[in-house]
């Protein structure tokens, strides 16, 4: 398909340790289209980061890609040459981090770190690279770009750096924008803002945006699908709408009961945690990774290979779904 910007079929990614190799990602699935967003939630650990480091390159020197294809706009990502790769990272495909400040270089004025971005990928002059830092910067909603370009990060609020880290992943004019986590470390407003502002980007942009997140509440105003990753695995995926609606996997279940339901400033029922905690690479029971924590779990949810299932919109890797009313 000609819209089709990622397509992600059966990964698996391996990291060496001194206890020996473990699998973190285990035959994952994902696509995403032109101009469409999908987010990635779960829990710490289930190999979201990860997954969307390797469509980067940028997996730690222990991890590797130990089998399946990632395809960039028909091109397989793995089988590319790395110079050739590293053009494409940070040119076609961009990646914004949760923390801008172990991410930005505190030595350099923020104007600096962003025309270096667009030197790397643009024959320009400094000067030509100085005033197109300053377009992004206004692009970003940052008041005053001229001046904020002589600031270091520090001098800056973290709203205003993640602001900064967005525009340096701009620069390029990416078709692909991963986010992962980019409002983790701020307050709930500036966090709404830079959500606000993400959408009104993917939109004016026309980028597919890949959102990475553990906070299911987080993606319901921005994201077209959601898919949800767990013990390494996707184990539900669908319209955002259709899976808050009537989710279909326990797990998925669990994540928006854990999420607070407002009713005008006032939080309406309790929270319902999920219980136990989520499995070591490596110490994976048998068959449904969250059967050891899943309230509805019988004998045959413990045997032998579960695998993704239509089910309505829905993809969804349980063996009860057809009997479960999640709702």
């Amino acid at each position: 398909m000609e819209s089709l910007v990622l397509d992600i079929r059966n990964l698996h990614i391996g990291f060496e340790t001194p206890e020996g190799p473990l699998e973190v990602v285990r035959g994952v699935d994902l696509h995403i289209d032109k101009g469409e967003t999908l987010a990635i939630v779960g829990e710490s650990g289930s190999g979201k980061t990860v997954t969307c480091l390797s469509v980067m390159g940028l997996l730690p020197d222990a991890g590797r890609v130990k089998g399946g294809s990632i395809d960039f706009q028909g091109r397989n990502l793995i089988a590319l040459p790395p110079a050739e790769r590293r053009r494409l990272s940070g040119s076609k495909m961009a990646m914004i981090f949760q923390e801008p400040m172990t991410s930005l270089n505190p030595l350099f004025r923020v104007g600096q770190q962003i025309a270096e971005a667009i030197r790397t990928h643009e024959e320009v002059s400094k000067k030509e690279a100085r005033g197109r830092a300053e377009e992004l910067l206004a692009l970003v909603r940052i008041p005053e770009p001229s001046k904020r370009l002589d600031n270091y990060p520090h001098e800056l609020s973290g709203g205003m750096r993640q602001r900064v880290m967005i525009a340096m992943a701009l620069a390029g004019s990416p078709d692909l924008l991963i986010a992962d986590e980019p409002t983790t470390a701020l307050d709930v407003t500036v966090q709404a803002q830079i959500l606000e502002l993400l959408a009104d980007l993917q939109q004016e942009l026309g980028m597919a945006l890949l959102f990475i997140t553990h906070d299911l509440g987080v993606v319901a105003g921005i994201a077209d699908r959601v898919a949800v990753m767990y013990a390494g695995q996707v184990v539900e995926t669908g319209p955002t709408n259709d899976v808050y609606a009537r989710p279909r996997m326990p797990y998925t279940a669990g994540l928006l009961r854990s999420v607070p339901v407002l009713s005008g400033e006032h939080a309406v029922g309790r929270l319902m945690a999920i219980p136990g905690q989520s499995p070591r690479p490596g110490h994976l029971p048998a068959g449904c990774a969250f059967a050891p924590r899943c309230v509805h779990v019988e004998e045959n949810c413990t045997l032998g290979t579960i695998a993704l299932e239509q089910h309505d919109a829905q993809l969804v890797r349980c063996r009860r779904t057809g009997e479960l009313d999640l709702s």
